[in-house]
């Protein structure tokens, strides 16, 4: 896979935000949240995210981390394509997709989910 198309592995952290993939219960948790807000951001990582991803195996969980860190360090990355592919069920919609990426990945690591 090319350095280029990699970002979209990215995407199994988005899916448990997905329209098309979360439950109804789910939407209703994420339409209360602004997808703006780091705190708000965390709260559904928290609710939905951390044990997606705790399911995935030790090798997909450091893939995960080691590219959303390696896009992270790109000041010119701004997850456009990224967020073209997804629907998410918050009620708003992400105005700096890159803020939202850096407050998936605080979040998880302050869960303990990334490491450090």
């Amino acid at each position: 896979m090319n350095q280029k198309n990699e970002i979209f592995d990215l995407l199994s952290l988005l899916k448990v935000f997905d329209v098309n993939y979360v439950s109804d219960e789910d939407c209703e948790v994420l339409h209360e949240l602004d997808v703006n807000n780091p705190v708000d951001v965390s709260k559904a990582v928290n609710a939905l995210l951390i044990s997606e991803f705790r399911t995935y195996l030790p090798t997909a969980q450091t893939r995960l981390k080691n590219l959303l860190h390696s896009y992270l360090e790109n000041p010119k990355e701004d997850f456009g394509a990224l967020f073209d592919r997804v629907e998410l069920a918050f009620d708003n919609t992400v105005s700096d997709k890159r803020a939202f990426m850096i407050a998936i990945r605080n979040s998880l690591e302050a869960l303990g989910a990334l490491g450090p």
